[in-house]
């Protein structure tokens, strides 16, 4: 009696299969718990219109191209990072289980589509979110570096259009910037505090 192979279509358990399935890190943000909106949104957005502000208001400014640039930075420290985020998730998802890692969390829940999250699930969607972000500041930063002659040759005497293109792409540098780095720092607390809560 032959076996049927499973195929990627009919596996259905999780999300509704309408879900874009190359999106589903984003679903760490579906995620509730009393202070996660807060540290998802409110704190990202404020660091990222302070370095903003900050960034048009400083003479001279830094450089945002070349070695010595700021795109330049970023990119260095994302091809170590986001490897490394990758084998964390892997580690984490893949790993034995256990009565820590699967269970679930002393005091405030976290809730995704209704139901109650362990450590190990939270651990996961979050690593997942990070690597993609990750990701995509990533390759925006590519992408800058390597369409910055076009964008100038196209954009050659629009002054105003060139200088909307360098509000814009330096908005949401440092937008995916404070995101990353907000998501790491609350991870780090949720990993070195939360996690190791003991039961009254």
């Amino acid at each position: 009696m032959g076996t049927h192979p499973i195929e990627l279509t009919e596996v259905h358990q999780g999300p509704p299969p309408s879900r874009k399935r190359l999106l589903a890190p984003l679903r760490y943000l579906a995620i509730r718990h009393p202070e996660k909106t807060y540290y998802d949104f409110v704190v990202p957005s404020v660091w990222a219109l302070i370095a903003f502000v900050g960034y048009w208001l400083m003479e001279p400014k830094p450089l945002l191209f070349g070695e010595a640039g700021l795109l330049k930075l970023v990119r260095d420290l994302l091809i170590m990072a986001v490897p490394f985020m990758v084998g964390a998730l892997a580690a984490v998802s893949m790993g034995s289980p256990g009565s820590h890692l699967d269970r679930r969390l002393v005091g405030s829940q976290l809730y995704l589509d209704g139901e109650i999250l362990t450590a190990r699930q939270f651990v996961c969607y979050l690593l997942g979110y990070l690597c993609f972000v990750g990701l995509l500041v990533l390759i925006a930063s590519v992408v800058a570096t390597l369409g910055r002659d076009a964008v100038l040759d196209w954009t050659s005497g629009l002054v105003m259009v060139r200088l909307g293109v360098r509000v814009v792409g330096t908005a949401l540098l440092f937008a995916s910037l404070a995101a990353l780095t907000v998501t790491v720092l609350w991870g780090l607390y949720f990993l070195t505090v939360v996690v190791n809560r003991k039961s009254p």
